[in-house]
């Protein structure tokens, strides 16, 4: 047992103490997801503290003296205080999301989505830093791409793997990969070199690459490889220069001479379901990103096209709902 009965152990307290008001103040300041973890470490400290058998803020010292004792107390009442008010003390950044009649009105960079929250929509995330939408994530069923349903639920998830659905989210700021996405054969992925291979979905317009290994430009990059990966690493890479890399496969819808879908697929035996994902731009600034297990890709460029109708059906009841908003707002607010 450690018992506060000297000065050595008062300073001890003290110490403890102040680390973990500090916890507690910087909680309180800081908002988004940092603020949770100020916060979960001041409460952490204090519950680890408060129950610990090995240490006593209370007993009474053999001296008489009731100095540490008052100390003790003092010390666990004060950083329960900073720790449950930093708890407590709501994020600072408004959300901008509105919801009426089972709508959720999500505005996320230029545009904004009117989306029904029970069926289609999954949530969405915010930045830390102004609150802004970042992403929204919706459901679909497959191959009919129809939204979620008490009687589809277990379809869609499964007790165990990843069921019959397609995950979407809507991600902003993606204006960079807008801009290269039309571009054939490398979409997205401009700093790997492609080669065509036979396409086991040409039935569906979809054309197969894969990514060849590379080698490093120029020595300094070399060197550098060396120094982090080690010689070994890198003359394997040497090796498989110019080869194709096995464990991921890609697919893209070409129309037009432009990129319409790109997909990327694990091609590993050793998985049970093969993951994919399918790409397409929504607007300037927005990228939809949709998995779904390897199974399902026979029918992904039909559930794409249907996907992207009802998507833009979601922005343009947003952008209606919003321009009936600023319409109902008084003149002078809306400068």
């Amino acid at each position: 047992m450690l018992e506060l009965t000297g000065l050595s152990d008062v300073i001890r307290v003290l110490s403890g103490v102040y680390v973990l008001l500090a916890v507690g103040a910087v909680g309180m300041i800081v908002f988004g997801a940092g603020a949770d973890l100020f916060r979960l470490v001041g409460v952490l400290s204090w519950f680890n503290l408060s129950r610990n058998p090995h240490v006593r803020l209370w007993r009474k010292p053999p001296f008489g003296s009731r100095f540490s004792e008052c100390l003790g107390r003092i010390a666990l009442v004060v950083c329960v205080t900073f720790n449950v008010a930093a708890c407590g003390k709501a994020p600072s950044v408004p959300d901008r999301v509105e919801r009426k009649d089972g709508l959720a009105y999500i505005p996320i960079d230029d545009t904004a989505f009117l989306i029904p929250e029970k069926t289609w929509l999954k949530g969405y995330s915010r930045n830390s830093t102004d609150g802004l939408v970042a992403s929204i994530t919706l459901h679909a069923t497959i191959p009919d791409v129809q939204p979620w349903s008490s009687e589809r639920h277990e379809e869609m998830y499964w007790p165990a793997g990843p069921g019959k659905k397609l995950e979407i989210r809507i991600k902003g700021d993606r204006a960079d990969q807008v801009q290269v996405f039309p571009v054939v054969p490398n979409s997205i992925r401009q700093s790997f070199e492609f080669i065509e291979e036979p396409s086991d979905q040409a039935a569906q317009g979809l054309r197969r690459f894969r990514e060849l290994w590379s080698f490093y430009k120029d020595e300094k990059a070399e060197m550098e490889a060396i120094r982090r990966w080690g010689r070994e690493f890198v003359e394997k890479r040497r090796r498989d220069a110019g080869k194709p890399m096995l464990g991921t496969v890609y697919y893209e819808f070409i129309e037009h001479e432009r990129v319409k879908y790109f997909i990327h697929c694990s091609d590993s035996k050793e998985v049970v379901f093969q993951g994919c994902h399918l790409l397409f731009p929504l607007t300037q600034t927005l990228m939809v990103d949709v998995h779904f297990v390897r199974d399902h890709i026979r029918d992904i460029v039909a559930m794409a096209d249907k996907l992207s109708d009802r998507l833009r059906e979601f922005e343009a009841a947003g952008l209606a709902y919003r321009a009936a908003r600023i319409q109902s707002e008084p003149p002078s607010s809306r400068q």
